[in-house]
């Protein structure tokens, strides 16, 4: 199928759309990163219970609710959701109460001695801190993955837009009227913008193998393009681009070959 006009028009907005796209989730991320870091603070500042817990099924004593409600227990509930649960998109993108953050967040086990144990105890602050040092490590590992993804957008956003803009001015080119010296430069000159498309396929194909190699990713997603532009309406916008801009050459060297065969007649 052969390229359009307005799909040529189309890959620099489509490429800026996925360097968007990059934008939005790295803020997010990094957004999440402040969070935890200012709730581990929050965390670090509440002191512990000195008692032993209240064993599972006894009632709780006055003293174990107030520890609960509003001692530690309830400061680390209160710390959660003034922080981590306080980000922009939260809402948006998670919408889940308390519980089910922390569950999700952390573990089950955990979510669960914070919303229905008694005592905020030296043990469970550790088990509090040790989980937001693992989400952390999961925000600045991904925020990583994140600037790498950047570095290859905006490097075939520069190359493949350009050569968008060059392919719509030689596409209003009336080849019928040029000489055949003329059609040469521009055949020789469509070869130099195919090699440049070349190049950005062969290093985002690079990029993504690598991903798919070094990367964690939940098994529903195949990469991390997948995962970063599941909005947009490519999931591989480097790739759609490059196939657009094959696709015009291939017009544009067929118009120019039938332009040289009518100048040897």
């Amino acid at each position: 199928m052969n390229a359009s006009g307005s799909d040529v028009s189309a890959v620099s907005d489509r490429l800026h759309a996925a360097a968007d796209e990059l934008r939005g989730e790295r803020r997010r991320i990094a957004d999440e990163l402040e969070a935890f870091e200012a709730f581990e603070r929050r965390v670090r500042s509440i002191d512990t219970a000195t008692g032993p817990p209240v064993p599972a099924g006894q009632p709780r004593t006055i003293a174990a609710e107030t520890s609960s409600a509003g001692g530690g227990l309830g400061r680390v509930r209160d710390a959660y959701k003034a922080t981590v649960m306080s980000v922009p998109h939260y809402d948006e993108d998670y919408g889940d109460t308390y519980r089910q953050s922390l569950a999700e967040e952390f573990a089950p086990d955990l979510a669960a001695a914070l919303t229905e144990g008694t005592t905020f105890d030296e043990r469970r602050k550790r088990a509090v801190l040790s989980a937001i040092a693992e989400s952390k490590a999961s925000r600045t590992s991904f925020l990583t993955d994140i600037d790498a993804e950047r570095d290859s957008i905006e490097g075939a956003v520069e190359t493949l837009s350009t050569v968008a803009v060059e392919l719509e001015d030689l596409s209003a080119v009336p080849f019928a009227e040029r000489s055949f010296g003329a059609l040469d430069a521009y055949y020789s000159r469509l070869a130099v913008l195919e090699d440049k498309c070349e190049t950005v396929s062969e290093r985002r194909q690079a990029t993504i193998f690598e991903q798919r190699r070094t990367r964690w990713l939940p098994a529903e997603v195949p990469d991390i393009a997948a995962y970063f532009y599941q909005d947009l309406d490519v999931e591989y916008p480097v790739m759609s681009a490059v196939a657009v801009l094959f696709g015009e050459l291939a017009d544009l060297r067929l118009s120019i070959e039938r332009a040289m065969a009518c100048c040897d007649e």
